[in-house]
């Protein structure tokens, strides 16, 4: 009897010690999914909302956090009906970024932007956050917990702020400084609710999965990467339309050339000169030539004995002739020619803005049509005609950090370069008239190009020649121009 008692004592004595004793580690892995989705979908709100436009730091951050949102609800999935609704709504999301991304490296988004699916990205996040705010206060009232979730609440509220000052263009250093300040607190009150699950001692139990974590990871990368790159080669330039030149052309017109040819026009642009655009330079009185040599490249770098640096230029791949031809009656014919001397490297989109004479402040000068051209190359002994893919007049602004807004009357000429092409050239041209005042004329163009290979998110030749640079990131810009005196000519009176 006295070892029975013993033995009793003993096991009230491991009953009393296993109550001060942790949690099994079953119990804890349990809660522990609670956790980690908590984190996953608080740092995927972070990361998808208020983003850094930096580079393609942007995008990084969408590609991680729309990843972090879906695998924090995949986990959560089972626990009750809002959660629910959050990872269905966190796979269309998915879908949206996954096509975003892949639109960003297209021309589409700059040709026709998408508005419809910035709409409509901006009610999922806030119907997800209301699916959130509901699910949270349903597992706090589950855990015997208060039903309330603030901090979720808050969420709701300040993106409702946030798309308001979206859609009216609100900006300002010291909002966007609060806002991120407020931003940071809530969602720091958000992570809080990881740990009362814990508190409370009340279980949640991950959803079972088919495929792992790593693998969602791996496949959501290796998916955009592939899809992001055959967007960038098939979809990165402008669909352009070739014909072969017909033969005989300029047939009847070879007295005109000849004429132009002995005036200074180069046989070069003489030759690519359409037969229209030809005959409308009959009896010209005189040609004014420019030729200018642009590199697209870094150049080498040299040093004088002073020590100041300077970049020397072996090779100059573009070579523009800029041309006025004075024709009766105070008339003229403005030809801006270019042709790459070198096989360009990149061919994707290019872009020629042209500043008409009309459009330089002279008095007198007057356009008396519009602007016109064509594109032209080589290959295997054909000649190949193309026109523009698209050419018109554009007023626009340009912003600096130096100075206000510019308001720019360009023409804008758009393309892209036949992948397969050489000898790769074409033109623009436009008459004009000048009054008997008018003694100074000038025309000029920049030719902006594509130099270096990372352009992602894809920018255009045109957008980067909106931004008013010259030489910078993965593109450059040329000009070129005509300037002259304009003096009385007399018409020969053979």
């Amino acid at each position: 009897m006295s070892l029975m008692r013993e033995e009793d004592k003993l096991d009230v004595l491991l009953t009393q010690e296993a109550g001060e004793l942790p949690p099994p580690p079953v119990v804890d892995e349990a809660i522990t999914p609670w956790k980690r989705a908590i984190y996953r979908i608080v740092w995927g709100i972070g990361l998808t909302t208020c983003t850094l436009n930096v580079w393609i730091v942007k995008d990084l951050m969408v590609a991680v956090g729309t990843v972090l949102l879906w695998l924090g609800f995949r986990a959560l999935r089972r626990e009750n009906r809002c959660f629910t609704a959050c990872w269905v709504i966190s796979l269309i999301e998915a879908a949206f970024q996954f096509a975003g991304l892949i639109l960003n490296a297209t021309i589409w988004v700059s040709e026709q932007p998408l508005s419809w699916l910035s709409y409509s990205g901006l009610m999922l996040p806030l119907i997800q956050y209301i699916c959130l705010w509901q699910g949270i206060i349903e597992v706090r009232r589950r855990a015997g917990q208060p039903a309330e979730a603030r901090a979720a609440g808050a969420l709701i509220w300040f993106y409702l702020v946030l798309a308001a000052l979206a859609l009216l263009n609100v900006q300002g250093l010291i909002i966007v400084g609060a806002l991120l300040v407020v931003y940071i607190l809530i969602l720091r009150s958000l992570s809080k609710f990881a740990h009362l699950p814990d508190e409370a001692g009340y279980q949640v139990q991950p959803a079972p999965v088919r495929v792992s974590d790593r693998s969602i990871w791996i496949t959501w990368f290796a998916a955009l990467l592939v899809c992001i790159s055959a967007a960038t080669l098939l979809f990165g330039r402008y669909p352009m339309e070739w014909t072969p030149r017909p033969e005989g052309e300029q047939a009847g017109l070879e007295e005109i050339r000849s004429h132009l040819v002995e005036l200074g026009m180069p046989e070069q642009v003489a030759d690519d000169l359409s037969a229209e655009d030809l005959s409308s330079l009959e009896g010209a009185l005189r040609v004014e030539a420019e030729v200018t040599e642009a590199p697209f490249n870094n150049g080498k770098m040299m040093y004088t004995s002073t020590g100041v640096y300077y970049s020397e230029y072996v090779v100059k791949e573009l070579k523009v002739t800029n041309l006025a031809v004075e024709l009766p009656g105070r008339q003229w014919k403005i030809i801006h020619h270019f042709q790459w001397q070198v096989q360009p490297k990149y061919r994707t989109t290019e872009c020629i803005a042209l500043k008409s004479a009309a459009h330089t402040g002279v008095e007198g000068v007057h356009m008396e049509g519009t602007v016109t051209g064509r594109l032209l190359y080589d290959k295997d002994g054909t000649t190949y005609l193309g026109d523009y893919y698209r050419l018109e007049e554009e007023v626009f602004a340009t912003n600096s950090i130096f100075w206000s807004p510019t308001e720019k009357h360009l023409f804008m000429a758009l393309f892209s370069i036949p992948l397969g092409g050489e000898n790769c050239r074409g033109y623009l041209t436009y008459p004009m008239s000048a009054g008997e005042n008018s003694k100074i004329l000038q025309s000029w163009m920049n030719y902006t190009h594509q130099v270096g290979f990372w352009n992602y998110p894809l920018m255009t030749a045109e957008e980067y020649e909106k931004l008013g640079i010259w030489r910078s990131g993965s593109f450059q810009t040329a000009q070129a121009s005509i300037n002259w005196i304009s003096e009385e000519t007399e018409e020969d009176p053979a």
